[in-house]
């Protein structure tokens, strides 16, 4: 009777929900996964991709002659965070400013959401964005630079 206590124990630990720190780290890890991904199709295909972010996630879209077309299915398809997760975005080369990330709603135009692009040479537009959640104080940093390294900071 106790191992059967001990077992049922040790597999409600084993099944216990995942902390706020592994769902930012998880989050974190899938949009850099996410991004190499699309970096790897565009060297393949040469068919350059941007992602958009806004303030409940991110787009990615794919260069269709001279149009920019959101990807609706796949992979790489649209992403929306948890409503408690944030989003906040740097272009290092720019002026390092933080960027205004807007709100998708219906009336919102996601051709003017700020964009990084992953070009088929393999060149990523340099950026930082940090993605933190209101109950935990440490943020988690992606960053990416002209040659193409994109990596998460902790």
């Amino acid at each position: 009777m106790v191992l059967l206590i001990v077992g049922v124990l040790l597999a409600a630990i084993g099944f216990a929900p995942p902390t706020r720190e592994r769902q930012l780290q998880t989050e974190a890890d899938r949009l850099v996964a996410l991004l190499r991904l699309a970096q790897q199709e565009t060297l393949l295909t040469a068919a350059e991709t941007a992602v958009g972010f806004h303030a409940e996630g991110y787009i990615f879209y794919r260069l269709s002659g001279d149009q920019w077309s959101p990807l609706s299915e796949g992979v790489l398809r649209p992403r929306r965070l948890d409503p408690d997760f944030s989003l906040e975005l740097r272009f290092p080369e720019q002026d390092d400013a933080r960027v205004q990330l807007p709100w998708l709603d219906d009336d919102a135009d996601e051709r003017l959401l700020p964009r990084l692009y992953l070009l088929a040479g393999g060149e990523v537009t340099p950026f930082e964005l940090t993605i933190m959640v209101e109950s935990i104080s440490r943020p988690l940093l992606i960053s990416a630079d002209l040659q193409g390294q994109i990596t998460v900071i902790e």
